[in-house]
């Protein structure tokens, strides 16, 4: 993507290719992001992240929402019941927006790649949706995530269904489970839109459901 290429849209979304790509297309999407994406496509994807992540019990501590963008995830986990909830997200612009939301305790601005700069342990669960996908993350950024959450803490990751295939993640997951990272590991496939054709990949997410060892 080249620095005349900011136009927001989806498919600038997947071709950026660096952080500071990602920074500058989201820099200029956050203000309108839930109406052109969210509402215009029909997402649903944070709600199933967010009903994922409750489905067994409500996490008792506080819980991250990565790459939480301008707050869906967080508002849809607050509407599950779950109280106290910090976002991380690499656009100091779309932290803005998630901040008019009302529902987090703390945002931080990180790049995943780099680290979050949070204390070992400091989360009862982890929830994202949407951040691993084409241009954003690989699999490698779960281990930071791993890091920040408390043993037997619960995780719901959402992977783009093309990018969890192209890029590894099954691989990587089952390294972790072998290193004793994490536990067993379970797939829930869902669609990204309510709209979504279950036979295209890109329409869907396999959100990856663990806890912590």
């Amino acid at each position: 993507m080249g620095d005349d290429e900011i136009t927001p849209s989806l498919e600038a979304a997947y071709a950026v290719e660096t952080p500071d790509e990602n920074r500058r297309l989201y820099a200029e999407w956050a203000s309108s992001y839930e109406e052109t994406f969210v509402a215009a496509k029909a997402y649903r994807y944070h709600l199933h992240v967010a009903d994922t992540l409750v489905a067994h019990v409500r996490p008792a501590g506080p819980t991250l929402d990565v790459g939480c963008g301008t707050g869906v995830v967080g508002v849809a986990l607050r509407e599950r019941g779950v109280s106290e909830i910090d976002g991380v997200d690499i656009s100091p612009e779309m932290l803005e927006q998630a901040a008019m939301k009302g529902v987090y305790r703390q945002l931080i601005e990180a790049d995943l790649t780099i680290g979050m700069g949070v204390a070992d342990d400091t989360y009862a669960a982890v929830a994202s949706a949407g951040t691993f996908t084409h241009g954003h993350l690989p699999p490698e950024p779960l281990r930071e995530l791993i890091r920040v959450t408390m043993p037997g803490g619960r995780c719901a990751i959402g992977v783009n269904a093309a990018h969890f295939e192209d890029l590894g993640f099954a691989a990587w997951l089952e390294a972790a489970v072998d290193e004793g990272l994490i536990g067993p590991y379970k797939l829930t496939r869902r669609k990204v839109y309510e709209g979504s054709d279950p036979s295209t990949p890109d329409d869907m997410s396999d959100i990856v459901g663990f806890s912590v060892r």
